[in-house]
């Protein structure tokens, strides 16, 4: 197998809420002009005059994901709120971290874990709580 494609962005990119929502604006039939890719691409490369959509967003990406994006589509980045809220349902869907098993009575040292993981997962650290002191 070729590796032609190494460092290349994934066939479908996950890219940041924020920018799927100027692409889907600019797709919007309702918007009264239905952006193209070339128009986007266009739009995302212009460096002065009237800039006509939100390039300043586009640009949050690398050039190549937004290629990418335009043409196989994209999904949406999760929030970190949204990723730790997956993982605590994944959780309450697993054996022995349903609430209602132990009265919602976790205790101190599961409540001080569940803390925890959710610093680490959004990438917080906290000194005495999850870094080293």
């Amino acid at each position: 197998m070729s590796n032609v494609n190494k460092g290349l962005p994934p066939e479908r990119p996950a890219i940041p809420a924020e920018v799927a929502d100027v692409i889907e604006g600019l797709r919007d039939p309702e918007s009264g002009h239905v952006f193209s890719n070339a128009e986007i691409t266009a739009q995302a490369l212009n460096t002065g005059g009237t800039m006509h959509i939100d390039t300043v967003t586009l640009r949050k990406i690398p050039f190549d994901t937004l290629l990418a994006a335009l043409v196989n589509g994209y999904e949406r980045e999760k929030t970190p709120e949204e990723t730790v809220r997956d993982m605590y349902e994944g959780f309450k869907e697993r054996e022995g971290w349903l609430p209602e098993r132990y009265g919602h009575d976790y205790g101190a040292g599961t409540a001080r874990r569940a803390i925890e993981v959710t610093l680490n997962t959004l990438g917080i650290k906290i000194k005495g709580v999850n870094a080293n002191e």
